[in-house]
């Protein structure tokens, strides 16, 4: 005879046991990219190359997590000992600040009445217009 159609196999998916717990992760990673665990996979999995590429990507992340926390350890191991505090004791640098000269102090003029004003004095008083003649 001819080929036959594989039996109906996604009958058996509600009977199926869960997933065991290294696997869930990657059931995850499947049904994020819309692929569905079915029973039927074990016989003809449409989806098998894209599983495996999904399976060496997480484990090839997993490899470089890994490595990441190593060197992490490495470093921190490499650190001198601290004495009862997780933590650093450093002191902050003494802080310039910085002083903006005017046009006037720029240009070396003598400053109108900002003199005081400018080294923290109370401010000029407001100018009066000439009285109409």
């Amino acid at each position: 005879g001819g080929a036959r159609p594989p039996p109906a196999l996604q009958r058996l998916d509600a009977l199926a046991p869960p997933p065991a717990e290294e696997d869930v992760h990657l059931r995850e990673i499947y049904a994020a990219c819309g692929i569905s665990p079915s029973c039927a996979d074990g016989f003809s999995d449409p989806h098998f190359f894209h599983k495996q590429w999904i399976a060496e990507e997480e484990a090839r992340r997993r490899r470089l997590l890994d490595e990441r926390k190593a060197r992490r350890a490495a470093r921190r191991s490499a650190r001198p000992a601290q004495v009862g505090s997780a933590s650093v004791d450093r002191k902050a640098k003494r802080v310039q600040r910085k002083k903006f000269m005017t046009f006037e102090e720029q240009m070396g003029l003598p400053a109108a009445g900002a003199a005081s004003f400018s080294r923290g004095g109370a401010a000029p008083p407001p100018q009066q217009p000439p009285p109409p003649p």
